[in-house]
């Protein structure tokens, strides 16, 4: 079996495997998508595949045109590779809990560009232009959403980008947005909803204010009309809703591709683009949420029929910070550090250890629950007890924690820094935490990129991973050690932890657990086995 345009016809093959197809023409639906676009994605990676592709999916079964228009914004052999091979469609295999799986073919794609690509970029320029079009939704990471170095200042690359045409191509994601919606004013300005669908807090609110600074720069210099800078600003014409999504979606596990093949796939293996591994299939959860603020303008679907929440700021905020600063992201984050730093492969094999068990616990249960406002949507401490006992220790669902740790110092601002605001507002006692500053010291340890054996290891992407290192270059693992000269000006840097944590007392309970966590080879475990089963 392919899965190809070509190959789906041999229906019967597909469904002796038990694959779902899709129910209607999907060469006619890329056909007519092409003609007639509605929404465009940005970031077409694992989690756009399995979530709001397919409910692209089952909106286009159900007869409502809508499309996705899919474009990557990094290297277009990711466009080839994941998606062209398969005519644009993915095979979604849902891992349950209880060894079960399930096998979808999504077809809510239809049509592929790579921006970078000078004429993908042009066609983009036309869809964007297109009046029915009403949706630009993306999944680009934290750091797509970077307009500022690490000092708060504007960053060289959108210096140079403000100092352009907006109306070309600009190497900062932002300021890229910011010039296709320069060309959709300049093509009638119909409304249209611009939406992150990336984990971190308030995602709607920064997605609009870096494309706003990109354009008050192009109106101060003289390269932009303010009446385009008001369009945007115009919340009647142009929406940015805060969202939340959830659906865990590893990378493509090679054990998967290859019970694939045994399945008769012959186009499943994984593949790579450098050490990123990229697949037909997207391996994920059963669990999904999608919650979108009520603010839509113009012609959009009826999301609430596919599994889609829209919802009141009020409501999408407290699930947010239920998920992303309390309850999930930030026990994600602890266990990924910590998982690298101490060799486990996965992380549902971190929750079957004692002690990395008691810290998630610790995090989520002790220091993130007293914390929490129910959004109504889903009972905070039954969302906790699930990620607990059912998603995170779903051992048929192998996630790699490298892939979780990547970008951390985009992340811990949000998944930490948020609870430590919160304690601070509620005149809370910050003495009480012991999980968050313990997360953030094996953080610390986690970038000397040597292992709890004292074996180096590679860590993940991270656009501060050189500036953060160099802080830490004069640190070796079983040496004498000052944790307070080497961590004050990464602790006290707000634009990463949302705070100084030196006007707290966490910034020397970290240096003390950092002390101990290089003092030599089994520190890390020695610490956390002291710290969280005492």
């Amino acid at each position: 079996m392919e899965l190809t345009l070509a190959g789906i016809d041999n229906r019967a093959d597909f469904e002796r495997a038990e694959v779902e197809l899709p129910s209607f023409d999907v060469a006619d639906m890329q056909t007519k998508g092409k003609e007639d676009p509605r929404w465009i994605h940005l970031g077409p990676g694992n989690i756009f595949r399995a979530f709001p592709a397919r409910v692209a999916h089952d909106m286009i079964a159900d007869g409502e045109h809508w499309p996705i228009t899919a474009v990557v914004p990094m290297n277009p052999e990711e466009l080839d590779k994941q998606l062209g091979a398969n005519d644009l469609m993915t095979l979604t295999v849902t891992l349950n809990p209880d060894g079960t799986r399930d096998l979808k073919v999504i077809a809510g794609i239809s049509e592929g560009l790579a921006w970078a690509r000078s004429a993908d970029y042009n066609r983009l320029v036309e869809v964007v232009k297109h009046p029915k079009v009403s949706m630009i939704s993306m999944t680009i990471t934290e750091k797509g959403y970077g307009i500022h170095d690490s000092q708060g200042q504007l960053s060289e690359q959108v210096l140079g980008d403000i100092d352009s045409d907006p109306r070309q191509f600009h190497a900062n994601t932002m300021a890229n947005i910011a010039g296709l919606l320069v060309h959709r004013y300049d093509a009638g300005g119909e409304p249209i909803n611009v939406m992150s669908f990336d984990n971190f807090s308030h995602n709607g609110d920064k997605l609009k204010d870096s494309v706003l600074q990109v354009m008050r720069g192009w109106v101060n210099g003289g390269k932009l009309d303010a009446a385009v800078l008001e369009w945007v600003a115009d919340k009647e014409k142009v929406a940015f809703p805060v969202t939340v999504i959830d659906k865990i979606t590893p990378r493509p596990n090679v054990a998967v591709g290859e019970e694939l093949k045994v399945l008769g796939f012959t186009d499943m293996e994984v593949d790579y683009l450098g050490r990123m591994p990229v697949a037909g299939f997207v391996n994920t959860e059963p669990t999904e949420y999608l919650i979108i603020e009520d603010v839509l303008v113009g012609d959009v679907p009826d999301f609430k029929n596919y599994g889609v929440n829209v919802t009141s700021r009020e409501v999408a905020d407290d699930f947010e910070n239920m998920k992303v600063t309390t309850c999930l992201n930030p026990l994600h984050t602890a266990l990924a550090t910590a998982g690298v730093v101490l060799g486990f492969p996965t992380i549902d094999s971190e929750m079957r250890d004692p002690a990395l068990r008691a810290f998630v616990e610790q995090l989520g249960r002790n220091e993130g629950l007293p914390v929490v406002v129910d959004p109504g949507i889903v009972n905070p401490e039954d969302f906790l007890n699930e990620v607990l006992d059912v998603r995170f220790p779903n051992r048929y669902l192998p996630d790699d924690p490298a892939r979780i740790a990547m970008d951390t110092s985009q992340k811990v601002g949000i998944r930490f820094g948020e609870t430590i605001k919160k304690y601070i507002a509620q005149d809370r006692d910050l003495t009480e935490l012991k999980a968050i500053p313990l997360a953030i010291a094996i953080w610390m340890r986690y970038l000397l990129a040597v292992d709890d054996e004292g074996k180096p290891f590679d860590p993940s992407p991270d656009p501060l991973l050189e500036e953060l290192q160099g802080r830490l270059a004069g640190v070796t693992l079983g040496q004498p050690v000052d944790a307070s000269a080497v961590l004050r000006p990464i602790l006290s840097n707000p634009a990463i932890f949302g705070v100084n944590l030196y006007d707290t007392p966490l910034a020397q309970r970290i240096e003390h657990l950092f002390t101990e966590l290089v003092a030599g080879p089994g520190a890390v475990r020695n610490t956390v086995n002291k710290e969280m089963m005492a």
